[in-house]
């Protein structure tokens, strides 16, 4: 089992995921609120930003969803990739506001 510290909605998670499954599913086991659609790779909305930790993707994916560039930079999607150390995600959207709310620091 891997420990999983979710950041998502403003708001921080941590369960347990074990290497055969996939963060979104031991999520959902737990009730946690984890955004998700279709969970097959193709809306995108799981989409995570990977901060620590090693994970393996499943390259079957609609690159809408998630694009090489973004594969390349971290980003991953959760219903299609599997937990092979402690992780440390935050979802994409929360990840882009963070970035906005220190963008906004530094301007000041």
């Amino acid at each position: 089992m891997y420990k999983v510290t979710l950041k998502v909605r403003n708001q921080q998670f941590e369960y347990n995921c074990a290497p055969d499954q996939t963060p979104l599913r031991a999520a959902r086991n737990e009730f946690i609120p984890f955004p998700t659609g279709c969970q097959r790779g193709g809306c995108g909305m799981c989409k995570m930003k990977v901060l620590e930790g090693e994970y393996k993707q499943e390259l079957e994916r609609s690159h809408e969803a998630l694009s090489n560039e973004e594969l390349a930079n971290g980003f991953a999607l959760a219903c299609c990739m599997t937990v092979k150390s402690d992780l440390d995600i935050i979802s994409a959207a929360d990840y882009e506001d963070q970035l906005k709310k220190a963008s906004l620091e530094e301007a000041k």
